[in-house]
């Protein structure tokens, strides 16, 4: 757990190993970063070519990225009970779908509403993505328990590249999903304290 107050301490958190950070004294934070991945489907949802319309859950990517060669395996999306979920984002990259069709993080008890991200004229999704309007932080209402993190997509995509992005030749093509939330910190420890060490019984003083 990393403690950034008041010092400047500056990391991206590690979603796969639960990394959060401690930006407020007693506050813990945590960022998770999931996708539904159109190429290579390696979860055979793709048929065709095609991503049909439907619901889909996202999955925290292992970090080893050879398929062959995997340790680690992808982890579900899930935000545990007891935390507040304040923002959701979500973003197609190498993702066509046809001119006004949407994606969306799927509805759920005590997360934040999700806002459509729109295909434009050409299918394909703004590059900045979206994300849920951002309320007061610290007045939510925390999760009664674990909830999985789905996408919900309104018509028909599939994997294709858009060069006006930038996109190389080996750009992978995803859904991205960004869940924010934070629960609360454990009391504290003998860290936390400057508790001297027991005296045993004959020890002088």
């Amino acid at each position: 757990m990393s403690t950034i107050f008041p010092g400047n301490y500056v990391a991206q958190l590690n979603a796969y190993r639960d990394q959060g950070v401690v930006a407020l004294p007693g506050v813990e934070f945590y960022r998770q970063v999931g996708a539904v991945v159109l190429n290579p489907d390696t979860r055979g949802i793709v048929a065709s070519g095609e991503l049909a319309a439907g619901n889909y859950a996202a999955y925290i990517l292992s970090p080893d990225l050879r398929q062959d060669d995997k340790p680690r395996l992808d982890k579900p999306m899930v935000v545990p009970a007891g935390a507040v979920v304040y923002r959701t984002a979500v973003s197609a990259p190498g993702v066509q779908g046809a001119d006004g069709e949407t994606i969306k993080v799927k509805a759920a008890t005590g997360l934040p509403t999700s806002v459509d991200l729109t295909a434009d004229a050409d299918g394909f999704y703004p590059v900045d993505g979206t994300a849920s309007a951002l309320p007061s932080i610290l007045n939510g209402t925390a999760l009664g328990s674990d909830t999985a993190i789905e996408v919900t997509t309104e018509g028909v995509n599939v994997a294709k590249l858009n060069p006006s992005a930038g996109a190389c030749r080996n750009s992978p093509s995803a859904i991205l999903v960004e869940v924010c939330y934070f629960v609360p910190a454990p009391a504290p420890s003998y860290d936390d304290a400057h508790v001297p060490y027991a005296v045993e019984a004959g020890q002088g003083t």
